[in-house]
């Protein structure tokens, strides 16, 4: 049997331009020890057994570059080629089956596929028509019998008669009739057909909102929280009657709904602008309207129109809390909720994107800076498997380029802080779950990544990327940016450079060190002489964390951390952007400098965590002030800290995987106590301490068979699996 099951099976759209097409095929089961429906779509899909759902997940295939597509329309110029790929799913159906006649109805959704309003990164849309091919796969004991998809199925309107990734959706049940439509046998996308990886997205729970206000006739209601997800109404009005759902992060001075950091200042193809909507035609009966193929993202939202139930989904990628954090830190408490919150609300077709509304797209940058968060606090070892083969896809095949997004949907970025996500993810990758096939799988595209920034290089500095393209250096620092974008991005090919090293020793290529040796020598001494300050050791006048990049770069002394320990804790706030900003605090908590890190943490300035939090916020915005979107994670990637700094669990430097343990807390004078669990790959790790009047104690638990090296101050031992109380008596001053 062919090893892609769908390899005989005809793709099917509709004829007419049916906006969610359902298509319906019968199929007949005597008796058969196992069933299975194989499916994939271009667009989103929902398929059904006998008016069962087969599976829970939602916004199914996963978004990938599905196929080959025009690019001469998008804003920002691409000419590379990119290698396109489709996941097909496989469910187990034999308990939905009945012996007899069976029914399979697959509905179709837009989704990413078509997707041709919103232009703000140019059109996007693969193409114009949904299709999709199944094959139902009956074991018996004669053998195995494939029912494939063929054109033989019968078409119908569904409920939906408007969808738009971006805005929403219009229900009418009224659409819905007896009258079939032509099926079209299409052509076969041109594209790789896999087996399914990453981590759909599914509805985790439920909210109750509040009704906060009534305002000409419009209930303005409250999440409580920045989320992501759908609002479900249940409905029995006259046939005609409408109820219209309106959704935003921010309500104005006078308690209405507010759009633009939703992204609804953007002007759509259509002329409307971009607020997220939905419309439900009600049909005289009782009736639960959801839609089916977008998401919203939102804490408010108003209804116009009666109803007689609402409720909110929570909707984002099935990545469990693998963490757990408390302190006595106003500032350290809010970060890890809101960036725990700010991330699962980023999960969506197994990509992690910038903001869940306005833009959704899987930003390397965004993506790079917290994967190493996500995969210590989350559940998510197979959502990054998936997206960091959308980056290898998204690398051209040609000259060795990486995009600003993955799948590539437009947006600007920078070759450091954006490209090198083909390096520092893998990489993050292999430091957590300890798989030496990814890196195997991504050396060669990261040698190419190598060779790609060479030839972007002036005098050994990294100044420019594609022609008439974007090339940042960081971005959404406190102050307008005047970090140079030449010195960000060399230090970033520098550091990589010293992690490719690092992996060539790891998989046996010694013979590459030399070469990025000299690399790294002459690329450093380029930095040097171009941007260190003559009459002190910073660079650039140590502004927006300058001199964080050249130590992260290996550029600088020890001294320089405390130089820069020393001018944020005068300073009490973050003028970084978002890339020095997860650096500066990797520093901070690794050199002994957790005081300075609280003070940051706790500051209320502008140019803080706390400022956001004291302006209702609960998800991490996108600029220091409040500009944009106000669900962004980038920005909270330093979460992590708190767990392998505050707390101090951690890994030697040489270990995967976790399997040397290390417990070695940063504790600030002004913390009276914090509690943090991780679920490690090699268990669950609990750490615990409070002050008394004789010092600190810590409670540490340890999986079954696991020790760990404790190191606080002069205290060292081992701790041995299961709870370990350590009294510290020394002085802590």
């Amino acid at each position: 049997m062919n090893s892609n099951p769908l390899s005989a099976a005809v793709w099917i759209g509709a004829e007419q331009n049916i906006v969610s097409p359902l298509f319906m095929r019968k199929f007949s089961v005597d008796q058969c020890t196992k069933a299975e429906l194989i499916i994939t779509s271009l667009g989103f899909f929902e398929a059904k057994i006998n008016g069962k759902n087969v599976t829970d997940y939602m916004f199914l295939p996963v978004v990938t570059d599905f196929e080959e597509r025009d690019m001469s329309k998008w804003s920002y110029p691409i000419f590379d080629t990119l290698t396109h790929r489709l996941y097909y799913y496989t469910f187990d159906i034999g308990s939905l089956l009945s012996v007899g006649e069976n029914t399979l109805t697959v509905q179709l959704g837009n989704g990413w596929y078509i997707q041709n309003e919103r232009v703000a990164e140019g059109d996007m849309s693969f193409g114009d028509r949904l299709k999709t091919a199944f094959c139902i796969r009956l074991h018996t004991a004669n053998g195995i019998i494939d029912v494939l998809s063929d054109g033989s199925e019968i078409c119908y309107d569904s409920e939906i008669v408007y969808s738009n990734l971006f805005i929403g959706e219009i229900i009418d049940p009224a659409n819905i009739t007896n009258e079939s439509k032509t099926v079209s046998v299409c052509c076969a996308p041109r594209t790789q057909l896999c087996e399914a990886v990453g981590t759909p997205d599914k509805i985790i729970r439920t909210i109750k909102p509040k009704l906060l206000s009534v305002k000409n006739g419009k209930k303005i209601y409250d999440a409580g929280e920045n989320t992501s997800g759908l609002v479900r109404v249940t409905a029995k009005n006259l046939p005609g009657d409408k109820i219209v759902l309106r959704y935003s992060e921010e309500l104005d001075d006078n308690g209405n709904l507010t759009f633009d950091t939703c992204g609804g200042f953007y002007t759509c193809t259509s002329g409307r602008k971009q607020i997220q909507e939905d419309i439900f035609v009600c049909n005289g009966e009782s009736y639960t309207f959801c839609p089916k193929y977008v998401w919203h993202a939102f804490r408010y939202f108003e209804v116009d129109g009666e109803f007689d139930n609402i409720e909110l989904l929570v909707i984002h990628a099935d990545t469990p809390v693998l963490s757990s954090f408390e302190s006595s830190s106003e500032g350290m408490n809010f970060l890890y909720d809101a960036y725990i919150r700010s991330q699962l609300t980023n999960m969506h077709g197994s990509i992690p994107s910038d903001c869940p509304h306005r833009e959704r797209l899987g930003y390397t940058g965004d993506g790079q800076v917290c994967a190493p968060a996500g995969m210590l606090l989350l559940d998510a070892k197979e959502f990054y498997r998936k997206w960091m083969q959308d980056i290898l896809d998204c690398q051209c095949q040609l000259s060795g380029h990486v995009q600003h997004t993955a799948p590539m949907m437009g947006g600007g970025g920078g070759p450091g802080g954006w490209g090198c996500a083909i390096v520092f993810v893998p990489y993050a990758f292999y430091k957590q779950y300890g798989e030496v096939q990814m890196l195997e799988k991504t050396y060669e595209p990261m040698r190419r990544w190598v060779s790609y920034l060479l030839t972007k290089c002036e005098n050994n500095l990294v100044v420019r990327e594609e022609d008439g393209g974007w090339c940042l250096g960081d971005w959404c620092t406190r102050e307008k940016i005047v970090l140079p974008e030449p010195f960000v991005n060399t230090c970033f090919f520098i550091r990589i450079l010293h992690i490719l090293s690092e992996i060539a020793v790891i998989l046996g290529r010694t013979s590459d060190i030399d070469y990025y040796n000299e690399l790294i020598n002459a690329l450093s001494a380029a930095v040097i002489d171009h941007y260190k300050d003559k009459n002190d050791s910073s660079f650039c006048d140590g502004v927006q964390g300058a001199d964080v990049y050249a130590v992260i770069a290996g550029l600088a002394e020890k001294q320089s951390v405390d130089s820069i320990a020393e001018k944020y804790n005068q300073m009490g706030y973050f003028d970084t952007g978002f890339i020095a900003t997860d650096l500066l605090c990797g520093l901070l908590t690794e050199n002994g400098y957790a005081d300075t890190f609280q003070k940051l943490l706790d500051s209320e300035e502008l140019g803080s965590y706390l400022y956001m939090k004291r302006r209702g916020a609960t998800t991490v915005w996108e600029n220091w002030n409040g500009n944009d979107s106000h669900n962004h994670p980038m920005f909270g990637a330093s979460a992590r800290y708190l767990f392998t700094g505050i707390l101090g669990i951690k890994q030697a430097e040489t270990s995967v995987a976790f399997d040397a343990l290390l417990i070695a807390p940063q504790i600030p004078q002004d913390l009276s106590y914090a509690k943090g669990s991780l679920v490690l790959p090699c268990g669950k790790v609990t750490v615990a301490f409070e002050r008394n009047d004789n010092g600190i104690v810590f409670d540490i638990e340890l999986p079954a068979d696991k020790t760990a090296q404790f190191i606080y101050k002069e205290k060292a031992m081992t701790l041995c699996a299961g709870m370990n109380t350590v009294q510290y008596e020394g002085s802590i001053i």
